[in-house]
């Protein structure tokens, strides 16, 4: 959904008070209806918005809006054919409910995202895990922080034993030859590091590379509200966010990886060959 009016000129601090109350808020909402996401329609396979992450989204948008009046908004649960502003001045960037499928079926693993964009860039990024009262937040301006305490990657090692000393989070696309290949991923990679572990909330496993909990994120099928409040935590704590072949993760089909910098290439070295096989199709 898009709200097509603008904010005002906006101090980058007051942005995030405005960000951190309205994640706060839809969290309130979010954990009051886990177990009870009421009724549920099916957007894709896999894809699902419930009555309750639709409250949560209300919460949020009111929340901002009467903060700051007249407020550009893109949230994820809207009409499908609303357009994407690439031109708003500014625009406040919502995922009401990251890990929606962990949500409806009552496991407390989800996040609330929003992001604000100013001028072409994201300049505060709040990302809520209301289970587990855990603020995660930075700005352009201001280092990466969970709950007021300072967050930075972790890198253990270097080289070939960083890599194979790796924890990596990952979540599966909802269908079609995005979820075959990250299957085969998941193959190649599963041999190399410690752990591959399913997150089932991409804002809060880029989160989790940010706070140093994992050392690296991929996904192959994001959007814009999954991504844009993390990527500036991530950054802001010292991580590296690029599209699964490497370059500007501004300009990405939907593939994206995170990580602590030093196993950015093995990444890339388990990813970047899969992508590049014939097509294929699981269906």
């Amino acid at each position: 959904m898009l709200m097509s009016r603008r904010t005002s000129s906006l101090e980058i601090n007051e942005a995030l008070k405005v960000a951190a109350l309205a994640a706060r808020k839809g969290g309130e909402v979010a954990k009051a209806r886990l177990g009870n996401p009421g009724y549920l329609k099916w957007k894709g396979h896999r894809d699902v918005v419930s009555e309750a992450s639709l409250q949560v989204q209300e919460a949020i948008v009111s929340t901002i809006v009467a903060e700051v009046p007249h407020s550009g908004i893109l949230t994820e649960e809207g009409p499908d054919d609303a357009p994407l502003p690439l031109d708003a001045t500014h625009l406040w960037i919502v995922d009401p409910i990251c890990g929606s499928l962990n949500f409806v079926q009552g496991i407390p693993y989800f996040g609330v995202s929003i992001a604000l964009r100013s001028g072409g860039n994201i300049c505060v990024g709040v990302v809520y895990d209301p289970c587990r009262d855990e603020l995660f937040q930075a700005t352009t301006e201001t280092p990466a922080t969970v709950n007021g305490q300072k967050i930075v990657v972790q890198q253990i090692s270097d080289g070939t034993e960083a890599w194979s000393s790796a924890i990596v989070g990952t979540d599966w696309p909802h269908s079609g030859e995005r979820r075959e290949q990250a299957r085969l991923i998941v193959g190649l990679m599963v041999g190399q590091v410690s752990e591959c572990n399913l997150m089932g909330s991409p804002a809060l496993g880029i989160c989790n590379v940010a706070a140093g909990r994992l050392h690296a994120y991929w996904h192959l099928d994001l959007k814009i509200w999954d991504i844009a409040a993390a990527s500036l935590v991530l950054q802001r704590a010292g991580g590296l966010l690029t599209d699964a072949q490497g370059m500007t993760w501004l300009y990405s089909d939907g593939g994206y990886i995170a990580s602590n910098v030093v196993i950015h290439n093995a990444m890339l070295g388990c990813i970047q060959p899969v992508l590049g096989l014939p097509h294929l199709d699981s269906g």
